[in-house]
């Protein structure tokens, strides 16, 4: 056996090892409870969501922005939404929240580029790590200033009563520091803040996980 196909066989078992073991990581975060990746879809942690679920409150028409898998969408009309539109710049999400929540209307969506309308409540599970963004996947991940870019024209879409919830880390300081920046620049008050402790899968530490409710104001 020539050295050249021992090398294209030991190639292709490091192939096979690698995939291996990205899937047994991804089951691993899985059944801890912790955010993985479904494809090109990022899974939000069980922790994530329930913190959602036991603060969330939905006013008649609600917007999912950034939807990913579309649980969010779907909690907003198990807890009494009467229309709910989901949105995400990842095809991949779009296709994967449709299956998800087939009771809400899901668009394909760069922020509000495609969006009408106002709404009682806009959430946004923000990304929130420091990288750059080289597929629709990284939307998920990487900050980029889309949370500045969404909560400016998050106002146009609100209702005279109408609220945001944003949900951050601290994981990366330096993005922490400029969206408690962004809500002041573009005039929201904090009215509840919740908080948590959970592992980031890509900052690979423990981080503490913010949940707001954002009431729109003056912008000074």
């Amino acid at each position: 056996m020539s050295t050249g196909t021992i090398g294209l066989r030991n190639g292709a078992e490091m192939s096979r090892c690698n995939a291996m073991l990205c899937r047994l990581r991804r089951l691993i975060n899985r059944l801890r409870g912790y955010d993985y990746a479904r494809g090109e879809v990022l899974m939000p942690s069980a922790r994530r969501i329930k913190m959602f679920r036991d603060n969330l409150t939905v006013g008649p028409r609600v917007l999912d922005m950034g939807t990913g898998s579309g649980v969010l969408a779907k909690l907003a009309l198990e807890k009494g939404a009467a229309e709910v539109v989901a949105a995400d710049v990842n095809p991949a999400a779009v296709e994967a929240a449709r299956q998800t929540v087939p009771g809400a209307r899901v668009v394909l969506s760069n922020l509000f580029e495609k969006i009408e309308g106002r709404f009682d409540t806009i959430i946004f599970a923000a990304p929130w790590s420091e990288g750059t963004i080289a597929r629709p996947f990284h939307h998920a991940i990487f900050e980029d200033g889309v949370t500045g870019r969404f909560l400016k024209d998050a106002r146009g879409h609100l209702t005279e009563t109408g609220r945001v919830w944003v949900q951050y880390s601290d994981a990366s300081a330096a993005n922490f520091s400029l969206f408690l920046g962004w809500i002041k620049e573009h005039g929201y008050a904090i009215q509840r803040e919740w908080t948590l402790k959970d592992w980031d899968l890509f900052e690979r530490k423990k981080a503490t996980i913010c949940l707001y409710k954002l009431a729109p104001g003056n912008v000074k």
